[in-house]
């Protein structure tokens, strides 16, 4: 059996199985504080209702007394703080996510305002991230795979060129912090972070997407440090790369299968009567990008990205390509700085990708299980890293922790961007830790399940309170 199809059919196999069904214990311990009074809090500029700070970190973790870069910040004070419910942290994921998502675009799906009730909640740009020492690329042009793939060893060799001339320049114009962009980095910040706002008994925190990577680097270096943590829409980071994308694309797949389902049943889909398959191929056809747009939509799931994709998809038989642009914020590319951190982070963690024939094997097995979505996201992913310059500096590997039966991992059954099975793979790996399964689409159970917030809620607040395994049914 090739390689590939061995490495890959036990995980797809039970990713399948899946998509077809319906902290460390102990007495917590208080470890030296930096006092609130250090962070000097000001109104966030460009987002509303939330303060910020800045708070310097060293460049380098492994050196304490060199140089310096200052992450930003914020906090949602507590309506009520005569509650006496400690602080939360939520730590955003992208890798990209920052200040402006979680209290500013993505404030309802987070809750914040509910939060906020009874508690502080803070967040952050993390490094390289929004105002924290953001990564700089002098380009215009960034390079990538098309939708289809890359089919022969030449675009391969081209594509590697030119993502290796681009990450050149992102590490010329951003300089060091461009070898500093790990989550194993991340996680010292999470630290720093942690004794900056009061968490003095342990960090009490919730990662969400590439959040959780940040969150598993942590329990491997500061796992004593944690008071309690959930994990929601999880990155099992002891898969390679190429496992990663696989399993990523066949989500993506099956999301949309969810989303086409759901305009047979409900006269409310824009698309409903119609053959929602022949729709997409048609508009692919005629605009490649019709791809990106609905991976990206399909993240808010039935609740807030299925409305859009089926409108959108809807104009666009009619010869009105209009709203594609509109439907999502911004360009369909990302900005050049903003692709940098991207792939600064997930080539630090995942390698750079040079075996072109294990490539395209992958993308033979996927052209049968996910003939829609499966190249095109691959490739995305993988395609990242095709000729990044520099080794991965927090490699993939299993977990290296102890007993955590303060920790919870929670994912949905038909999350489009980090599939159950990857959380199962999690769990797995933290001795003693709970598991959610939420029924439901979108990503991150966090923001698309009333349930999922409210269990994850109650065990960070609870932890000793809660079952080992917990399930919601919407």
């Amino acid at each position: 059996m090739n390689r590939a199809f061995s490495r890959l059919m036990p995980r797809l196999g039970l990713l399948f199985v899946l998509l077809a069904a319906p902290g460390a214990g102990g007495a917590a311990t208080a470890w030296a504080t930096a006092p609130l009074s250090q962070l000097n809090w000001s109104p966030c500029a460009n987002v509303p209702d939330s303060e910020c700070a800045g708070l310097p970190v060293p460049l380098d973790p492994s050196r304490p007394d060199g140089p310096q870069v200052t992450l930003r910040l914020a906090r949602v004070p507590a309506a009520n703080p005569a509650s006496g419910k400690p602080s939360l942290l939520i730590i955003p994921g992208g890798p990209g996510a920052g200040i402006v998502d979680t209290f500013g675009s993505q404030r309802t799906e987070y809750h914040v305002d509910e939060m906020r009730q009874a508690r502080d909640v803070y967040t952050f740009d993390p490094r390289g991230v929004g105002q924290s020492s953001p990564v700089r690329c002098p380009t215009e042009v960034v390079p990538g795979p098309p939708p289809e793939g890359v089919g022969s060893r030449a675009a391969f060799d081209a594509l590697a060129a030119a993502n290796a001339a681009f990450a050149q320049s992102c590490f010329a114009a951003t300089g060091e912090l461009m070898a500093h962009l790990s989550s194993r980095d991340s996680a010292a910040d999470i630290e720093r972070i942690r004794l900056a706002i009061g968490q003095a008994d342990g960090l009490i925190a919730y990662g969400g997407s590439y959040g959780t990577t940040y969150l598993e680097a942590y329990l491997e270096r500061y796992g004593d440090r944690l008071r309690v943590a959930a994990l929601d829409g999880v990155v099992d980071h002891s898969a390679d790369l190429r496992v990663f994308a696989a399993l990523d694309a066949v989500a993506m797949e099956d999301a949309f299968n969810q989303f086409a389902a759901w305009c047979d049943a409900d006269s409310a889909c824009d698309l409903h009567g119609q053959d929602v398959r022949a729709v997409l191929d048609a508009a692919v056809a005629a605009r490649p990008d019709v791809l990106l747009f609905v991976g990206r939509l399909m993240n808010g799931g039935r609740e807030k990205g299925w409305p859009v994709v089926a409108q959108t998809l809807a104009q666009i038989a009619t010869g009105d390509d209009s709203a594609l642009a509109a439907a999502v914020p911004g360009d369909t590319n990302q900005a050049a700085g903003s692709t940098g951190l991207f792939r600064g982070v997930m080539c630090s963690d995942f390698g750079p990708q040079l075996d072109y024939e294990g490539l395209a094997a992958d993308t033979t097995l996927l052209a049968a299980v996910a003939p829609r979505f499966g190249s095109w996201q691959y490739w995305d992913t993988v395609g990242a890293c095709v000729g990044w310059p520099a080794a991965a500096s927090y490699p993939p590997h299993r977990l290296q922790v102890g007993s955590h039966p303060n920790v919870l991992v929670a994912n949905t059954t038909h999350d489009p961007a980090t599939p159950l099975v990857g959380a199962l793979a999690v769990q797995a790996q933290i001795p003693d830790s709970h598991l959610l399964i939420v029924h439901a689409d979108g990503h991150q159970a966090w923001a698309w399940s009333r349930c999922g917030f409210e269990t994850q809620l109650s065990f960070l607040d609870d932890p000793a309170a809660a079952p080992a395994f917990a399930a919601c049914l919407n």
